[in-house]
């Protein structure tokens, strides 16, 4: 297909129909903007289809947190610990390890922590005015997380956390193992303390909440190209069309939202950046009669769980590797044994499917959200890590006003893409 739309009324084109991409899709046309979504398979075909559903405004503790040197080590011995690092990746996963150290300090950490906190504020109420009422209480869920412990005593990563939620003015409530029990009855017997964080939620089904949203962006006119992105045409320093595996396409603006294919797009767009994808694994008890009242977080085995509209769903763990490197289910299976540790016994069944996805991740927990240094038509928005439903509700409101020339906040220089 090759677009014949004489570029003065070339419609804004966002690439990467996750939950990113959709989001700031339905943002540039509730704006008045013609808008064409582009991706090479469909939408929610990436980390939006099998992530942990979490919807969290309260949530901004980065995964690099003080106490991350001395894990470090372990990441590169133990396949099946929380954090692992393919043999095949290990000498080129150094220089992003050091990154990551940088971000673990306390300055860091807290930076991030705040970035996280505004960009994620609201995330709830905007999938409910997107989704209207009836839809949004199928879809979803505002019942806390519930983050729980082994072990008595707090690692050096929870304490930061701790004070970092102080600091932002996030709620939280500590749970001693009698109140675990009271609020958690299908729980195994091992969670010595825990943490409520109230105001948090989660989706039913983060496929068909993608699906959903799609769905209200194509009855609004939006057009959908399913075509690879292959580059761009760019002149007087701006992007005029996108040359995609079926042809040449004409562009008004251009919203980057590719998740981890973003990486060789930014980079002919000026903007080479350390993203990397932090693979992630889950597998689903579809006969589970496990009954949950919050999304569960194992704290100390670094995995969580959800009740979803599919059954229980076991989500977590982070594996550095090459996006295209096969799948390693030896992960899935660790996850699988650990929540069968985690709930009542004989409460969970078989497994009944599993799922690996790339995140695309940076070294400090947050996406970058700029233009792009060499195409003023054009915004970067990529690079959630673990956070990308709770992100981008306002990452599509923020892409939307950069495209529309409006000035930057104050709030948004921690996103910019020349902080690497």
């Amino acid at each position: 297909m090759t677009e014949t739309t004489p570029p003065a009324a070339a419609p804004m084109i966002v690439i990467g129909a996750g939950i990113v991409g959709v989001m700031t899709a339905l943002e540039l046309q509730r704006r008045g903007e013609p808008v064409l979504l582009v991706d090479r398979e469909g939408p929610a075909a990436g980390c939006s289809y099998g992530n942990g559903g979490a919807i969290g405004p309260n949530t901004c503790t980065p995964f690099a947190m003080p106490g991350i040197l001395r894990k470090i080590p372990k990441w590169y011995l133990d396949p099946d610990g929380p954090v692992t690092v393919s043999p095949s990746w290990a000498l080129h996963s150094v220089p992003w390890i050091l990154r990551w150290i940088l971000g673990s300090r306390e300055a860091a950490a807290t930076a991030s922590a705040r970035g996280m906190r505004f960009l994620h504020a609201g995330c709830l109420d905007a999938y409910r005015a997107a989704l209207g009422p009836e839809l949004a209480a199928g879809l979803l869920r505002e019942d806390g997380y519930l983050y729980l412990y082994e072990g008595d005593q707090q690692g050096r990563g929870e304490l930061a956390a701790a004070a970092i939620r102080e600091t932002l003015g996030v709620p939280s409530e500590v749970l001693d193992a009698a109140r675990i029990r009271e609020i958690e009855p299908d729980l195994a017997g091992i969670f010595r303390r825990g943490l409520k964080l109230p105001g948090n939620g989660h989706t039913v089904n983060p496929k068909r909440l993608v699906d959903t949203l799609f769905g209200i962006f194509q009855r609004g006119g939006g057009r959908f190209l399913r075509s690879e992105v292959l580059g761009f045409e760019l002149r007087d320093g701006r992007v005029v069309a996108l040359r995609t595996g079926d042809g040449q396409v004409a562009a008004g603006g251009v919203a980057l939202c590719a998740g981890i294919g973003s990486g060789g797009l930014a980079a002919e767009l000026g903007a080479r950046l350390p993203l990397v994808a932090e693979r992630g694994y889950h597998v689903v008890f579809g006969e589970s009669d496990v009954r949950l009242n919050h999304k569960i977080m194992n704290g100390t085995r670094g995995f969580g769980a959800t009740r979803m509209e599919m059954g229980l769903q076991v989500t977590g763990t982070v594996e550095l590797d090459s996006p295209g490197t096969a799948p390693n289910w030896r992960r899935a299976e660790a996850l699988a044994r650990g929540a069968r540790q985690m709930f009542r016994a004989g409460a969970l069944g078989p497994v009944s499917s599993r799922w690996m996805g790339n995140r695309p991740s940076l070294p400090d927990s947050l996406p970058v959200i700029d233009r792009a240094p060499r195409a003023a038509n054009a915004v970067l928005a990529f690079g959630h890590s673990h956070w990308g439903l709770s992100g981008a509700p306002r990452t599509g409101v923020l892409a939307a006003d950069l495209l529309a020339g409006r000035e930057a906040p104050p709030e948004l220089r921690p996103f910019r893409a020349s902080r690497f």
